[in-house]
């Protein structure tokens, strides 16, 4: 007896690396899936993605955070240490939604993003500097794409620069927590959550540091907006404004890392496109966007039903889990041209779901493409002749929510 679509689909092993060819497959055949491995509905064609990412009456985005696979008890006592798990505005909908991301949204507005450009061409050229003097090879995402991100990030918030490089590695550590990630033994897990209790006690002295002492940053007009007068935040108010701000400072360095990355290589695995677009930088918006498309890191957002519902002919029962498919999306043969190519030239590489849709589309999305902006301009001016290292493959995070390399080696 053959095996259905659902059964056969394995996220987290036969098609943890390379899921395509088997949502091509679910797109022609079954775009809205069971996945018995994960227990939920799987979407995968770009309207149907679309759709249930704009209707959040319908699809709750209540279970967003929520880790595929059950914690080992050896976690628990450590994250239980840290401040409480409350509801953030990520895992809200409708208007409470939107009241409590408005703050963020006004902070990473166009405005406040171009002003970084600043700090960040600035930043970027040092770390171009520094590739330089090290020799003719470098590891790209621990020498350039990490440090880069984490620290406009952190720049944006408001942190301290002495903060900047252990904030970077003990939230790219706690995201492992939320992301779908493989984990190869339970003492990565607790590491994983030390990680996530360091990020919030450190995020949480600046809370109340702010709080008695605003300043010119993000921090103090997300502390000012959630609880506004100048009392000591209640325990409850206190999690949530440190969980939002984790939540957005992990978020807003994990995913502009993994697409600089992601990027990298996709361009010097065409290495007819990496020489065109250096010798045409007006290509490089039309770049961004392809990278953007085919790069997809995160490869799905879960969501739950408040009700029946029927989604592209499949009945949906009240409180299912859904989980669309951006990187399944991305590719849909019906949304766009040659799916499976990379093409820097394609005319229609905007229209992708990389960045989300609907109420919750990503509020970083300019910077991340201004992060891309600056750094390709900067690595096709500096390194005309970048490759990868012959006989040293990338390798890649094992996560099927935050899909990013973990090493890019290059020379040049």
């Amino acid at each position: 007896m053959r095996e259905s679509l659902g059964d056969q689909y394995d996220p987290l092993d036969k098609h943890l690396d390379d899921p395509f060819l088997f949502y091509s497959q679910a797109q022609r055949e079954m775009p809205v899936f069971f996945s018995s491995k994960l227990g939920l509905w799987m979407v995968t064609r770009l309207a149907d993605v679309k759709e249930v990412l704009r209707d959040g009456q319908t699809f709750s985005s209540a279970n967003a955070l929520r880790p595929l696979e059950p914690l080992s008890m050896d976690v628990l006592p450590i994250l239980f240490g840290g401040y409480p798990l409350v509801p953030v505005f990520l895992v809200m909908d409708g208007e409470q939604h939107m009241r409590r991301r408005h703050p963020f949204a006004a902070g990473f507005g166009p405005d406040r993003a171009e002003g970084v450009r600043h700090y960040l061409t600035r930043h970027a050229t040092a770390l171009a500097d520094d590739l330089v003097e090290g020799g003719n090879t470098a590891e790209f995402m621990a020498a350039y794409a990490n440090p880069l991100a984490i620290s406009v990030i952190c720049h944006m918030m408001g942190y301290a620069p002495e903060h900047h490089h252990a904030l970077g590695e003990d939230t790219r550590k706690a995201a492992t927590l939320a992301m779908g990630y493989v984990f190869i033994s339970d003492d990565e897990q607790v590491e994983a959550a030390e990680s996530w209790v360091r990020s919030q006690q450190l995020i949480g002295r600046y809370v109340t540091e702010r709080r008695a002492k605003p300043c010119d940053d993000l921090i103090s007009e997300v502390v000012a907006a959630y609880a506004p007068g100048d009392e000591p935040l209640s325990e409850d108010a206190e999690a949530e404004v440190v969980g939002s701000i984790l939540g957005v400072t992990l978020a807003g360095h994990i995913t502009s890392a993994a697409l600089m990355g992601a990027g990298v290589i996709q361009l010097l695995e065409h290495p007819e496109q990496w020489r065109l677009l250096c010798e045409r930088p007006d290509l490089i918006p039309n770049a961004i966007e392809e990278i953007a498309r085919f790069c997809a890191p995160t490869h799905i957002f879960l969501r739950q039903t408040t009700r029946n519902t029927v989604l592209a002919g499949q009945e949906l029962p009240a409180e299912a889990e859904v989980a669309v498919c951006p990187a399944a999306a991305n590719r849909d043969e019906a949304a766009f041209d040659r799916p499976g190519e990379f093409d820097i030239t394609r005319e229609q590489a905007t229209g992708h779901v990389t960045f989300g849709h609907g109420p919750h589309f990503c509020i970083g999305a300019g910077l991340a493409r201004l992060e891309l902006e600056i750094s390709l301009r900067i690595l096709t001016e500096r390194f005309p002749e970048l490759r990868l290292v012959p006989g040293l493959a990338p390798t890649w995070r094992p996560s099927l929510v935050q899909r990013g390399p973990s090493t890019v080696p290059v020379t040049w």
